[in-house]
């Protein structure tokens, strides 16, 4: 009760000063309080646009998953994740993995944009799944670019959605990679058109794969709206030492990062496991995300069945490897 009334007294008290470091605690605390209506002490919900960090070290990133990582039913998915103190969500699948974003039931946009306009939740992106194929596919490729691409545009500034997720077509003797930079340089220039960034993400099996040669293929695209979607768990499996290697290269392309973790099945399978048993090293990823700071949040893609319980443990690991980043930091002041 004595910390939530001092952590309620400090953020009362106007931005931080020059050094004046918030401890993890107080972090936790506003977004308890961020939650709550009201809350026992008398004092009213605060946005977070009306909190000011300035000048303030913050060490945790906010946590933020894909709605269809806790169910693919959008009310199930948005309820458990509120009890499970999640705010921002990356949009994918609704009702069925076949219906995918921007092709969504009938009500669904309504009820996430009451939500988002009402200042409950956010979207950080759209993931609708485009160039999840091979280069030969030239039919489905132009009604993906000239149809889907720019309905998910439409979506997403509907819906205050910054990104676009998009994949790098698979490898295979038919196509080359300047083939796939050149359809991706007119996807990325069809989201930057819409005031919007792409984000490419790494996949096992595709031009994108690994962190080196997503890193590579971005920058040949060359626009400064088209960045990456970094996924270390696809970059292991891959067969890239994700962190620090995978990393190194996508740091200044990171538009948006998903959280899993997946070990190699020989010899060109792979196995989703949680955050913790397969061969990402989060604890140094985590580490370096909190120090580089490219984005402020990441996003939880458990890939584990079952769904809900799997999330909730990937949840709980997560948050104890934040909490270690945040002793880590403290104990190298």
């Amino acid at each position: 009760m004595l910390c939530r009334k001092l952590a309620c007294e400090r953020i009362n008290q106007g931005p931080f000063q020059e050094n004046d470091r918030s401890q993890a605690s107080y972090l936790q605390l506003i977004l308890i309080l961020y939650a709550l209506p009201e809350n026992d002490l008398g004092i009213a919900r605060k946005s977070l646009g009306q909190i000011s960090f300035d000048g303030c070290l913050q060490t945790m990133l906010e946590i933020g998953i894909l709605t269809d990582e806790i169910s693919l039913d959008l009310n199930e998915a948005l309820t458990e994740g509120k009890a499970l103190g999640f705010r921002k969500y990356e949009l994918r699948c609704v009702d069925s993995y076949e219906k995918r974003v921007p092709n969504l039931p009938a009500g669904t946009e309504e009820r996430l944009k009451a939500e988002i306009d009402a200042g409950e939740l956010e979207l950080t992106a759209l993931a609708p799944g485009l160039f999840k194929r091979r280069l030969s596919e030239q039919e489905a490729i132009a009604a993906e670019l000239d149809d889907i691409l720019p309905r998910t545009c439409e979506m997403a500034q509907r819906l205050k959605a910054p990104n676009i997720v998009v994949f790098s077509f698979m490898r295979s003797t038919e196509g080359s990679e300047a083939k796939a930079v050149d359809i991706l340089k007119k996807a990325g220039q069809i989201v930057v058109d819409h005031g919007l960034k792409m984000a490419v993400e790494n996949e096992p099996g595709f031009y994108a794969d690994t962190g080196e040669n997503t890193a590579a293929l971005v920058k040949a695209i060359g626009l400064e709206s088209v960045g990456i979607n970094w996924d270390p768990g696809n970059a292991v499996s891959s067969g890239e030492a994700a962190y620090p290697i995978g990393y190194r290269a996508v740091l200044p392309y990171i538009l948006n990062v998903h959280v899993k973790d997946t070990i190699p099945v020989p010899p060109d399978k792979w196995e989703n496991l949680l955050i913790g048993d397969g061969g990402v090293n989060w604890l140094g990823q985590i580490q370096a995300l909190t120090n580089d700071r490219p984005i402020e949040h990441i996003t939880l893609e458990t890939h584990v069945f079952p769904l809900l319980e799997s999330t909730r443990e990937d949840l709980r690991r997560l948050r104890i490897l934040l909490d270690t980043v945040e002793r880590l930091d403290e104990a190298s002041d």
